[in-house]
């Protein structure tokens, strides 16, 4: 059908607003709407088939695109308007239907406009498509570029290209590369560090260690090789467990470490005597800038007895210990009457060649203390510490540690656990305490300490509960301060054993040989026991005895 009859029967509304207007009817606006927007389509329809046809209708209806319909019906409408189409208010239309299709009379496009409009977009098109030919080479000159011929080339061969991003790695300076390689400062929480100490010399976190099984074959020391199972169920340790172990205390604030020659004395020929790892551990250890406090130990033998005999003893330690001065040198076999010899020894060791910093004694009483005391404060020196054993299970020198305190010495204790007795490892239930092989204690002795060992548990649970509490009150109140210190809540009876030492004002030396042990006495730091804990055990200690 021709485009012009097309218009026309879509105008056959308008012949409805024509006769209402000779009718002096009024027109509403909706119906003019209508009957324009049906116009509308036909103008799309003919829009799209301008390539068709060499005619294109000069109207603002059908030069309009379909995303401008309605600015096309109110364009008309206000040409209309303009044409005296309608009247001013919209309530008449044209009096004849002539005259209203006048108003949409198609003209007749210059052919010459269309062929340049069409002439202009095909050299647009044009310019577009030779960009992107220019951007992207074909395969033949990319083949060509790379000087390779491509009748030679096999698919099938050909190699998978993988592209990798490299990874980003800043500039370093030499100052950082210098804070790289220095150790990092020592960072440990210090739980006794407001303690009110005996005297000038400071133990952090009132724990020490002990050597006393380094390099001792009947203790488990195995000097070399990779342990087997079995072995490390019967308690074996080699040195590299030693050397984990010394790294995980010092790094967590356990610095005070007690040798003595005649530990691992047999090994010594291969250097593995407990000075000789002691010093290999000080030397491996880079963690960080922390240096241990060594207690070293004079065995004060019959034919040593002297000045001479102790300060030759004590600048071999220190050679074999690689350090130029112990921070405590003790004193064993000391007797009744402190001979002048060592306390000249003593001085000279203090004073004159500084290969020590304090002065300690081994196993003596409060009364010789009180005598040995005096010897050494005429000559400016003060007794610095006083070692000896106690525990649950052995509470005779009892008095020796209120003894020490009251003549500001710091009481060390030797055997904290009772050789597994007072911590629980050995109990009547498990006599073998976790180790293979016999048992150790008969099973008379250890049923004998079954109340012990129940309070034990007991006590454990308690302290456990406590902890917690305390732990979520602390997160609480820190707020935006920070998450508290990390604090173990996996409460031991071990562990138990130990804070009942360090409740009782003593610091306890405990025997360390690997990792493991290590472990469960970094978990006594930051809890200890209140007055009630610590009556519980020693009412069940009691009842043992």
């Amino acid at each position: 059908m021709p485009i012009n009859q097309n218009l026309g029967r879509r105008f056959e509304d308008c012949d409805v607003i024509h006769a209402r207007s000779r009718e002096s009817e009024a027109v509403p606006i909706e119906a003019a709407l209508q009957a324009v927007s049906k116009s509308v389509c036909v103008a799309h329809i003919i829009k799209t088939k301008r390539n068709q046809s060499n005619t294109l209708v000069n109207s603002p209806i059908l030069q309009s695109s379909a995303m401008n319909d309605i600015i096309a019906v109110t364009t008309v409408l206000l040409s209309l308007t303009a044409a005296n189409a309608f009247t001013p208010s919209l309530s008449h239309v044209p009096s004849t239907r002539s005259s209203l299709a006048n108003q949409f009379q198609p003209m007749q496009m210059s052919s010459t406009d269309d062929d340049e409009l069409s002439r202009l977009i095909g050299k647009r098109n044009q310019i577009k498509r030779k960009k992107r030919e220019e951007l992207v080479p074909s395969e033949d000159e990319l083949l060509e570029s790379l000087g390779t011929d491509p009748s030679t080339l096999d698919p099938e061969k050909m190699p998978e290209f993988k592209v990798k991003r490299v990874a980003r790695v800043p500039k370093k300076s030499e100052d950082d590369e210098a804070k790289k390689d220095a150790p990092a400062e020592a960072e440990f929480n210090d739980y006794y560090a407001d303690y009110e100490d005996e005297n000038d010399f400071h133990i952090p976190n009132r724990m020490g260690v002990t050597s006393r099984c380094w390099g001792e074959e009947k203790e488990g020391f195995v000097s070399s090789g990779k342990l087997k199972k079995q072995q490390v169920r019967e308690g074996k340790f080699v040195p590299g467990d030693i050397q984990v172990a010394y790294n995980k205390l010092l790094t967590e604030g356990i610095f005070l470490f007690e040798t003595s020659p005649d530990y691992g004395k047999a090994m010594a020929s291969k250097k593995l005597s407990g000075e000789d790892i002691m010093a290999r551990c000080i030397q491996e250890y880079k963690e960080t800038e922390s240096s241990p406090l060594v207690i070293g130990t004079y065995n004060n033998q019959l034919w040593q007895r002297g000045s001479k005999g102790l300060t030759d003893a004590l600048s071999k330690s220190c050679e074999k210990l690689e350090v130029s001065a112990v921070d405590v040198y003790q004193i064993k076999n000391v007797g009744w009457l402190p001979s002048g010899g060592l306390v000249k020894g003593v001085t000279e060791s203090v004073v004159d060649m500084g290969t020590t910093n304090y002065v300690g004694v081994k196993n003596m009483a409060p009364v010789r203390m009180r005598r040995i005391i005096h010897k050494l404060d005429a000559e400016g020196i003060s007794l610095t510490t006083n070692s000896f054993e106690f525990s649950l299970v052995n509470r005779k020198k009892e008095k020796w540690i209120n003894a020490c305190k009251l003549r500001g010495v710091t009481p060390l204790i030797e055997n904290p656990l009772g050789s597994g007795l007072a911590s629980g490892q050995y109990t009547a239930s498990n006599p073998s305490g976790g180790v293979a092989g016999a048992a150790k204690y008969s099973f008379e002795t250890l049923d004998k300490l079954q109340p012990l060992h129940s309070i034990l548990e007991t006590v454990a649970e308690r302290v456990k509960t406590r902890v917690k509490k305390e732990m979520r009150d602390m997160k609480d109140k820190r707020g935006r301060y920070g998450p508290p210190p990390k604090i173990n809540t996996d409460i031991t009876t071990t562990q138990i054993a130990l804070n009942y030492i360090v409740a009782k004002g003593a610091v306890p030396l405990v025997e360390v040989n690997g990792p493991s042990q290590a472990d469960e006495v970094l978990g006594c730091l930051g809890w200890s026991l209140n007055d009630d804990e610590v009556d519980m055990l020693e009412a069940a200690a009691d009842i043992c005895k």
